[in-house]
């Protein structure tokens, strides 16, 4: 599947195999197989070509990769889903609406206990959080896209503000990252 979407991110942004492989410092016969899936891409080239390609559906695919799609955000791409901005946009607001109500029913402040009847509730509004999370980042990618922002310049730039804030300690950047 990265394959895939490596080879949708170089023809969109108008590129040939060698400029992709200059990227990552592979030759183009590497990337002709990554993209065919006859050839597995290493975690290392990934968030290289991932940093330097800069495409937010590169970048959920590369999730899903690392993670083995145990945390990540599918794209969605089937015959219902309307990715325009406005539709994104409008899904979005529903489901971050849906998420709030869901955690607005709960009540978290005691302890869980074995066969603890919160635990469906709870599971249905961890359900609503990840609908949330799946619409925000489609809107992520879809403004990115559509507006020329960078997902990964947005993503340092939101990780700086947690650090400044003290919600995350602090991590060295390399010159790559920067």
């Amino acid at each position: 599947m990265i394959g895939q979407v490596l080879r949708e991110t170089r023809e969109k942004y108008g590129m040939t195999q060698g400029q992709v492989a200059a990227m990552g410092y592979i030759s183009p016969k590497t990337v002709s197989a990554i993209e065919r899936g006859r050839r597995n891409i290493t975690p290392d080239l990934l968030a290289r070509l991932t940093q330097q390609l800069d495409n937010p559906w590169l970048a959920m695919q590369a999730v899903a990769e690392i993670t083995g799609g145990a945390y990540s955000t599918p794209r969605l791409d089937g015959n219902e889903v309307d990715l325009h901005r406005a539709s994104v946009w409008a899904k979005t607001l529903e489901e971050l609406h849906e998420a709030q109500e869901a955690l607005t029913r709960l009540c978290l402040v005691n302890k869980p206990r074995p066969g603890d009847e919160r635990r469906e509730a709870v599971r249905e509004a961890m359900l609503q959080l990840l609908d949330a999370r799946v619409a925000v980042d489609h809107m992520i990618a879809v403004a990115c896209e559509d507006f020329g922002l960078s997902v990964t310049g947005l993503y340092t730039e939101h990780r700086e503000k947690l650090e400044s804030r003290g919600y995350v300690q602090k991590k060295s950047r390399t010159k790559a990252a920067r």
